[in-house]
């Protein structure tokens, strides 16, 4: 999934954080008692440096709701992400004036995750081939999978590849990048890594058919057929469905402006290898590349409670 993906993308459930600050009545609730409140499971905690006056505490919290993310996050209404960062933004901010909060969070149970996820972007795909047939789209769907070379299939994941080694590496020394990763680290990753490499297997393929299948075996050709028909020449219609589509892909992955740019480049990128490879090719890309996306990610940005300084509690 893209990295929204999931980022699906990404890949990147809706976190709804709100500031709850004490009122006089209850001022005498501190900090160090709210650290030791009995909390149910699956409910983690980190303290992360915010405002604070001298008589209060205030606690950030931010809450699972029932979608699961993923990486067409928009379309499937999974992360909030405006929320998941006025939370992030929150904390940034509040490290530089030395204060302590706590932020809670309770994300998604990892097999809802990936039950729905699953689920979605298999109802993606019948759509997208339901949706050909009726309209007299050509090549429908299950046709176009039939154009499929493995070895240029992986040739167009070193592009993407690149791209997130150069995030990865420089998540620490550029915000926009940094951004992403926290948002990945509070929403997604804590859902994802329980699920293991079966999960993970799932979940990338899940993306790689079901967003190809939409994007590229269905709407591309549908929009580029409608044009033709409009009477606008063969090539001008095929530039302007690659850019239109390409931009409706970044749209719907768009947990943060940098990532919709590099979203609406990878769409860019799975679309030129539609046209010239055929839709089975860019299926393998798109998966492939989610796999070992969501392989290095895991690795790189652990869910690691001492790392994070995170304590589950029960």
């Amino acid at each position: 999934a893209m990295l929204a993906m999931h980022a699906s993308a990404g890949a990147v459930a809706p976190l709804r954080p709100t500031r709850c600050v004490p009122t006089r009545a209850r001022a005498e609730v501190s900090s160090a008692a709210a650290v030791a409140k009995p909390r149910p499971a699956r409910e983690l905690m980190f303290a992360s440096p915010i405002g604070l006056d001298a008589r209060s505490s205030r606690t950030l919290r931010a809450r699972a709701g029932n979608d699961p993310p993923g990486p067409l996050d928009g379309l499937a209404d999974g992360i909030s992400a405006d929320k998941v960062k006025a939370a992030v933004e929150a904390s940034r901010l509040a490290s530089e004036d030395g204060s302590e909060e706590l932020l809670e969070v309770e994300n998604v149970p990892p097999m809802q995750f990936l039950l729905s996820s699953v689920a979605f972007y298999a109802l993606m795909g019948v759509g997208s081939q339901v949706a050909s047939s009726f309209l007299g789209v050509h090549p429908d769907v299950l046709d176009g999978t039939r154009a499929l070379n493995l070895d240029t299939a992986s040739l167009w994941t070193v592009p993407l590849l690149a791209s997130l080694a150069f995030a990865i590496t420089q998540a620490d020394k550029f915000e926009f990048l940094g951004e992403v990763r926290d948002i990945f680290k509070v929403g997604v990753l804590p859902s994802l890594a329980p699920l293991g490499l079966p999960g993970v297997v799932a979940l990338s393929l899940g993306a790689g058919v079901g967003e190809e299948a939409f994007f590229r075996g269905f709407l591309m050709p549908f929009c580029d057929g409608g044009l033709t028909n409009l009477g606008v020449p063969e090539n001008l219609s095929s530039v302007g469905v690659l850019a239109g589509t390409s931009v409706f892909f970044g749209a719907l992955h768009a947990i943060t402006p940098a990532y919709f740019y590099w979203a609406t480049g990878a769409g860019a990128l799975f679309g030129l290898e539609y046209m010239r490879d055929g839709l089975g090719t860019a299926m393998v890309t798109h998966t492939l590349y989610d796999f070992l996306a969501f392989g290095f990610i895991l690795i790189a940005w652990p869910v690691d409670a001492k790392e994070k300084g995170i304590e589950e509690t029960t």
